[in-house]
């Protein structure tokens, strides 16, 4: 197990999915600390009881909607992360939301608004918060794409607000080219999830790769140390 000095801190929204559970377990797996962000008390404590045994760094949790968190809330909650744990070195964002399969015309406002807001907005505005930490430890910040839903039919705004969220990466990446924070950019590959199984209605569940095998990829470069 890592020492207290060598533990990186790593939030991760969206933690009790199928990535972001798998690759939450994978890093505490190999002694970082592990901060989770997710909607619901009960699968982050279950989530955190699994790490624990483990006998992995403690890990902490956040019980935070970002459908529903505005700027100053965020803002706060970075603050309070910072203070609490000394910094955060990589900020991983695997929180996703998703509805149905619909053409653009038959997306409703509010589904709209609310997927911009958990996939893209809220991705930016973490990321940015978390910026003065992640400069200063010459962390990572790691976006999960998903290029079959990016520019194609009826994936609606969670489509659009992937293939923004792939711009947004871009953009960062090129401004931070010589600051000593890394920014990935993650294509995970068709996953056994909830999110995939409401769009594959039809699809059997074990045709499809479980999470872990990514998850073990993503912690590879999350955890690799930066030149």
């Amino acid at each position: 197990m890592a020492t207290q000095e060598q533990v990186r801190t790593i939030l991760i929204t969206g933690a009790t999915g199928g990535l972001g559970s798998a690759l939450a377990l994978e890093c505490a797996g190999r002694g970082a600390r592990v901060v989770l962000l997710d909607r619901k008390r009960r699968p982050l404590e279950a989530l955190c009881g699994q790490i624990e045994a483990l006998g992995a760094p403690a890990p902490g949790y956040v019980e935070a909607d970002l459908s529903q968190v505005g700027p100053e809330g965020l803002s706060d909650l970075v603050t309070g992360l910072v203070e609490a744990y000394g910094g955060i070195d990589a900020l991983v964002h695997c929180a996703a939301r998703f509805q149905a399969l619909r053409p653009l015309d038959q997306v409703p406002p509010e589904e709209w608004l609310l997927d911009l807001q958990v996939n893209l907005n809220a991705a930016w505005l973490l990321t940015v918060y978390c910026l003065p930490s992640l400069r200063e430890r010459r962390g990572k910040i790691a976006f999960v794409t998903d290029p079959d839903a990016e520019a194609s039919a009826y994936w609606g705004s969670y489509g659009v607000s992937k293939g923004a969220l792939r711009s947004l990466a871009a953009i960062l990446r090129d401004e931070l080219e010589t600051s000593g924070c890394e920014v990935l950019v993650i294509e995970p590959g068709p996953l056994r999830t909830d999110l995939r199984a409401a769009a594959y209605l039809g699809e059997d569940p074990e045709s499809v790769p479980e999470p872990a095998a990514a998850a073990h990829r993503i912690a590879d470069a999350l955890l690799a140390v930066s030149t």
